[in-house]
This record gives structure tokens, C-alpha cells and sequence, in this order.
């Protein structure tokens, strides 16, 4: 088993570490088959060997990369306050990702890799 998400998590900064550890820890909790690894050249959760889940940190904000087309999520996410782009969605300052719309976007990823 490969550490990529565990290195990356232990190059980061308190309050950035925890909050990017706790989305990690919540889609291990979907997804406890799930590995770390690489996908497009980012630390990842891997199922099946492809990309499930990222979060990563940039100077404006948490990126939360689900793999895959935000599509039906959009509206939810722009509801929730979020800013996003077509695969990507921006937690800024505290802001948090709902639960329910993670676990939503995490069982769509292993849907598609299972299909």
C-alpha cells in the first residue's frame, strides 16, 4: 500500500491538516476498500485503482475533486454557498462540505468505477 495522501496530509498546517484529514477520514468511512495512491498526479483515494476522491490545498482555498463532472451536483453545491468549477469544489475560509452531498458524490464515483 502506497502513503501519497498520508505524506501530502503531513506537509500541511493546522486549521488546513484537519479539515482536509476529516474529508479523507469521512470517505474512508464510505469507501473503507478504498486505498491511497495517485490519480492525475494528485494524492487520492483510489478504488479499484482509480480515482475516487481528492482534497488538496491552495492559497485561496480546499479543492475537493471527485473524479468525475460535478453534473447533477452542481445546483446542490451552489446551493450549499459553494464555489465550484466543472470538477472541483472550493471550501473556503470554514466552510464545509455537507455529509450528506459528500456521501452523494463518493457512491456516484464508485458507481461509475463499478460500471
Amino acid at each position: 500500500m502506497t502513503d501519497e495522501v498520508t505524506a501530502y496530509i503531513s506537509t500541511l498546517e493546522e486549521p488546513v491538516r484537519g479539515r482536509i484529514e476529516e474529508l479523507y477520514a469521512a470517505v474512508r468511512a464510505i469507501v473503507p476498500e478504498s486505498e491511497e495512491g495517485l490519480s492525475y498526479g494528485m494524492p487520492a483515494l483510489l478504488y479499484r485503482g482509480k480515482g475516487l476522491f481528492s482534497a488538496m490545498s491552495t492559497k485561496q482555498h480546499i479543492g475537493v475533486y471527485p473524479f468525475g463532472n460535478l453534473g447533477e451536483f452542481a445546483e446542490e453545491v451552489t446551493a450549499a454557498g459553494l464555489g465550484s468549477t466543472k470538477g472541483a469544489i472550493h471550501l473556503r475560509g470554514d466552510e464545509a462540505l455537507p455529509a450528506g452531498l459528500l456521501e452523494r458524490l463518493v457512491s456516484r464515483r464508485v458507481a461509475q468505477i463499478e460500471g
